[in-house]
């Protein structure tokens, strides 16, 4: 007997259709290398932040990333684009994104002096409002009411998880909502300057990343002579292995993370990359909490409502998205052909 094949309903079709689209399937492949990736090199750096004696190098772990996006973008850039390819977007362009990229990168991290990671997610969550700002004033990217919906109930899953987590131990001092603040202005004036690189210019991932990372690599290695760290930081990996090899552990596994990063901003812009950050924000916190069991409390209820509330919104606006670019393509086809005949 021949199988009969049971119809889907409206929702269970539209999901398909989703899984089916090459684009969606895309952009959930990279969001899943950006999760894993981030999520394993923010469980490193903290256990570096946190649990190593002695360590004070902030500026150190950015140098030591920098580095690592370089020599990656440079191995990219001879196996896919050609070193000998003319660089597509301006080098002033280049600069002013390595100087915010680095003094982002090194602030959020010394923020962790004096605050604990928990309460550092918090902060980080709401990058995502002055991209998107940003974006929309700079860029003058169209960005719908139900985004700014479901990006707030990322902000607000966030930062419920992460005071869930953080009324367990809190460790609090002000000056870290400073660097803080500095971190956060840097980082969502980075992310859109790096959108236009990408898609303005059409710059490649390897070249937007030699680039912004190689510049940034020796703002951050001056800076560190000027503060006094390059020295004794030296000293001390060379003095402890292990603590070189967690902070391998953490450039490489970071390094992987950043190249979904960039192709997200490539092929879906920075406010896509910005949702996606704040939803690994989310998930490291709730599998923190998970595999290493902590009171309860009542806001990770609020938490993890708000993160489903925002993914159902999410899903909803994929779900219309693929069907509308299901349209255009059929209506390009009849254009196409009423264009042949003529």
């Amino acid at each position: 007997m021949a199988a009969t094949m049971v119809p889907l309903g409206g929702a269970g079709a539209k999901l398909v259709a989703v899984l089916e689209d090459p684009s969606s399937r895309q952009f959930l492949i990279l969001s899943t290398v950006f999760i894993v990736m981030m999520g394993l090199s923010c469980y490193v750096e903290e256990w570096i932040f946190k649990a190593l004696p002695g360590f004070d190098f902030y500026w150190t772990v950015t140098f030591v990333e920098l580095v690592c996006f370089t020599l990656g973008a440079q191995l990219q850039r001879r196996a896919f684009d050609g070193v000998e390819k003319p660089r597509s977007a301006p080098l002033h362009l280049y600069i002013v994104t390595a100087v915010c990229l680095a003094v982002s990168q090194a602030l959020g991290k010394v923020a962790y002096r004096y605050m604990n990671y928990a309460t550092g997610t918090i902060v980080k969550s709401a990058k995502l409002i002055p991209t998107m700002a940003l974006s929309i004033l700079w860029l003058r990217r169209e960005v719908p009411l139900a985004k700014w919906i479901a990006a707030g109930l990322l902000v607000a899953s966030a930062a419920f998880m992460a005071l869930g987590e953080s009324s367990v131990d809190l460790s609090f001092n002000p000056v870290g909502l400073v660097f803080s603040a500095a971190h956060l202005s840097l980082a969502a004036l980075q992310g859109n300057l790096q959108e236009v690189i990408l898609k303005d210019h059409g710059a490649s991932i390897g070249e937007a990343m030699f680039y912004i990372n190689g510049l940034g690599m020796f703002v951050v290695l001056v800076v560190m002579a000027a503060i006094g760290e390059l020295v004794p930081a030296t000293a001390y990996f060379l003095n402890s292995p292990s603590a070189l090899l967690l902070l391998g552990i953490r450039s490489v596994t970071f390094y992987f993370g950043g190249i979904a990063s960039n192709k997200l901003t490539k092929e879906f812009g920075t406010i896509a990359l910005t949702t996606v950050g704040t939803a690994r924000k989310t998930l490291t916190v709730l599998l923190s909490f998970l595999l290493f069991p902590k009171p309860l409390h009542i806001n990770y209820a609020y938490g993890v409502t708000c993160f489903l509330a925002a993914e159902v919104v999410y899903l909803v606006l994929t779900m219309e998205s693929v069907g509308a670019a299901q349209s255009q393509k059929a209506q390009a086809s009849v254009g196409g052909a009423e264009w042949e005949k003529y």
